[in-house]
């Protein structure tokens, strides 16, 4: 058991957890884009900062619009952050780094799709930070005890992260392969679909799923779906010289 003084906090040591995680992958991911390591970490950092704001006033508007005007309460991150707005903060951040350098334009979006992955990856890490770990109930094997809980549970999150650490990995060994506008679309589409392949086996279950959830499925089969046109078209001009 962690102590109550962390527990207690465990979201803004989440917070810290996920910011460490980013600052160790900027010199990899800056290398693996061909771009300048200060750059990524520029971009990384302004790309936080916004998705923490804007999810964070997004998910006050929505549950408790009054506390807007309360400052103690509108600078207290653990109280919740609507992750949708904060990845369209994240995206604006992107194209106000992006708006003239178009020669890394694409590569710039590959650095920011990868860092949100590691990003949901940390912090889906850091549920032991949080006592928050478990899922949805299941028998033995796939469950387990867990403090305070009468039945077996999924660690949801720690499954999570594992399976979104891998397909990273593999979309890396493929890395070079693909366009850089077709692999940010790969791993943007990559992230959303996990995640919502995962909402049912949340601590809520199927009622988890909701309007956010529709949209997240919505811009991930999007995303996918550009990724497969282009590899195709990609694969017939390669076939077809006179096409290029």
């Amino acid at each position: 058991m962690l102590p109550d003084a962390i527990t207690l906090r465990g979201e803004m040591a989440s917070f810290l957890a996920v910011a460490l995680v980013l600052l160790l992958a900027v010199r990899p991911i800056a290398a693996l884009c061909g771009l300048d390591r200060s750059l990524v970490g520029d971009l990384f950092w302004g790309a936080g900062v916004a998705f923490v704001l804007a999810g964070h006033v997004a998910y006050l508007a929505v549950i408790a619009p009054a506390s807007l005007i309360d400052a103690f309460v509108l600078i207290r991150v653990q109280s919740g952050i609507e992750p949708l707005a904060g990845a369209a903060a994240s995206s604006a951040v992107w194209w106000w780094f992006a708006r003239r350098r178009a020669a890394v334009r694409a590569w710039l979006a590959v650095a920011l799709v990868s860092g949100l992955v590691l990003a949901t990856v940390a912090y889906d890490g850091a549920c032991v930070l949080r006592d928050a770990c478990f899922g949805a109930p299941a028998p033995a094997p796939l469950g387990f005890p867990m403090a305070g809980l009468a039945d077996a549970r999924i660690a949801t999150p720690l499954v999570e992260a594992a399976v979104l650490l891998a397909l990273l990995a593999a979309v890396v060994r493929v890395w070079r392969r693909l366009d850089a506008f077709t692999l940010a679309a790969s791993v943007i589409g990559v992230l959303a679909v996990v995640r919502v392949a995962f909402t049912p086996l949340s601590v809520a279950g199927r009622d988890a799923a909701d309007a956010r959830t529709a949209i997240t499925l919505a811009a991930g089969l999007a995303a996918l779906a550009v990724t497969a046109w282009r590899a195709r078209t990609s694969h017939a001009r390669a076939r077809d010289p006179a096409a290029r």
